[in-house]
């Protein structure tokens, strides 16, 4: 059979029946429940499946893009090479569309309109903050979509596109919503609230209720190319009740981050895993990258040797490619080398949403922009670091992890000085480590300019004029063929989104 690096609907078929199959206290067969059709199952069982389609799509398809724009990943040999310099046509992001609004956000806007009907407000408050998350995902990805007029199957099968700042204040208002119905006691309602369907916290409201101020912290701070002030100064007053110095309620540590965890069967096993198990070697890690993990800068050569301080995170975000050495592929030139790692790249790996570490640095940069010299800026960050090291690091005895070891890292490569350039550039660069495998960084670069990553080789062509970084994609080949209201022409550079903006 000829390989190919399949258009990610077809690799995941299966996922929303599976998702539901971990649910131990529901038997389908008993409940006489099509999981295929979602407006006859119960709540619990759109849940599961809308939280794990969500996970596997964003982990094989938007994470994983937006990971190889940024050259924490390598599309290194197949059809996975036109990822790598932005080759790949417009029909490449049919999946990432479909996906997310024919499967994701439709599921989800059932979970809304029957949970309001049976009086259900938990289930529609997570419902409306996962709803805000993929619309995110999607309007920093293309830009303007459609957003008040999305949803509505063949009643409108050519929905209008909105502006990129109507959809950020839908989604801000989204999580209002959410943070409402998750605030509704529970002696308030009959309906039984989430719990084992929740994939992401076996129904804790406290928890979701936290990942929306996070989220709304997240998307204010997205702002700061428009007004960083308004845009910091936002985010911390979501992240802290009262202002800067009252009470935090975003995301308070690492059994606080929004993620589904993968099952250990091959069919439901996390979606790195099956990518390398289907493809071997077609996506690998970028030299940016694994420079970074070698204590390099992000511009150094691939072969470079480590420097003395190496990142305690290398050995679970990445895999020798001989031993004890680690080495990525330049973006543009096919060829792999070390592979995503046993954290993220393991049958039980999980795919994150959001998290503590983000919530941390988040803060971090909000509190430099607002006063380069506030040392809060400086506590924040250590702890987004520690966080990230206490989450992955699973072997005391790493020689590159023990305790001395992560000070000194702490010390060489998250120590603030005052500067707000180089603070700046500080923070940003552990966050793009940090979220290893989210699209969070892709933001970042394009609001920052950080970290400072090479251009890809021969990506100067038509759909990239220029040969610079992509700034979005291009929208699907199907919403050109089929919906006439597309906006115009799109390429890897134009038009920028509205929170991009030269």
């Amino acid at each position: 059979m000829n390989k190919k690096f399949l258009p990610l609907r077809k690799l995941y078929i299966l996922p929303l029946t599976l998702f539901v199959l971990l649910l131990s206290s529901c038997d389908l067969q008993e409940a006489n429940v099509n999981p295929n059709v979602p407006a006859e199952a119960p709540l619990s069982v759109v849940l599961t499946g809308a939280q794990g389609t969500l996970a596997y799509n964003l982990g094989l398809d938007a994470g994983l893009l937006s990971a190889t724009v940024m050259q924490q990943a390598a599309g290194s040999n197949g059809d996975a090479t036109a990822n790598d310099n932005y080759t790949a046509i417009p029909g490449r992001f049919n999946g990432i569309w479909v996906n997310f609004y024919s499967n994701v956000l439709k599921e989800l806007s059932i979970i809304i309109d029957k949970g309001q009907t049976t009086n259900a407000p938990y289930y529609t408050g997570i419902a409306r903050v996962l709803t805000a998350f993929t619309y995110g995902t999607l309007t920093d990805t293309f830009g303007d979509i459609p957003f008040s007029s999305a949803l509505q199957g063949r009643e409108n099968t050519a929905p209008t596109y909105d502006s990129q700042q109507q959809v950020y204040e839908g989604i801000q208002t989204l999580l209002d919503q959410a943070i409402a119905d998750l605030n509704q006691p529970a002696t308030s309602f009959t309906t039984a609230p989430p719990g084992a369907d929740d994939l992401v916290f076996k129904g804790n409201v406290q928890n979701w209720l936290a990942v929306a101020w996070t989220l709304k912290a997240r998307y204010a701070l997205h702002l700061s190319k428009l007004d960083a002030t308004t845009a910091a100064t936002q985010a911390l007053a979501y992240l802290y009740e009262g202002g800067p110095d009252g009470k935090y309620r975003g995301i308070t540590t690492n059994a606080g981050d929004a993620q589904v965890v993968f099952g250990a069967a091959q069919t439901n096993a996390n979606p790195f895993y099956q990518q390398n198990t289907s493809r071997p070697g077609w996506v690998g890690l970028g030299a940016s990258f694994v420079n970074l993990l070698n204590g390099n800068e992000v511009t150094a050569p691939s072969t470079q040797e480590s420097a003395a301080v190496v990142d305690p995170r290398r050995a679970y975000f990445a895999t020798p490619y001989q031993p004890g050495k680690y080495r990525g592929g330049v973006a543009g030139i096919p060829g792999a080398f070390s592979l995503i790692g046993p954290y993220y790249g393991s049958t039980t790996s999980p795919v994150a949403f959001i998290t503590y570490a983000e919530a941390k640095l988040i803060e971090a940069e909000a509190r430099l922009i607002l006063n380069a010299s506030d040392p809060k800026a400086q506590t924040a960050l250590t702890e987004a670091v520690t966080a990230s090291f206490n989450k992955v690091v699973s072997n005391a005895a790493d020689p590159d992890a023990i305790a001395e070891k992560r000070a000194a890292y702490l010390a060489a490569k998250a120590t603030l000085t005052g500067e707000f350039a180089i603070d700046l550039k500080t923070i940003i660069t552990q966050k793009y480590i940090a979220l290893f495998l989210q699209p969070e960084p892709w933001v970042d670069y394009r609001r920052t300019g950080y970290p400072e990553l090479p251009l890809a080789v021969n990506a100067t062509h038509s759909l990239n004029p220029g040969g610079q970084i992509a700034r979005r994609f291009p929208y699907p080949q199907d919403e050109q063929s089929l919906n006439k209201q597309l906006p115009g022409p799109s390429n890897y550079q134009e038009p920028r989104l509205w929170w991009d903006k030269p």
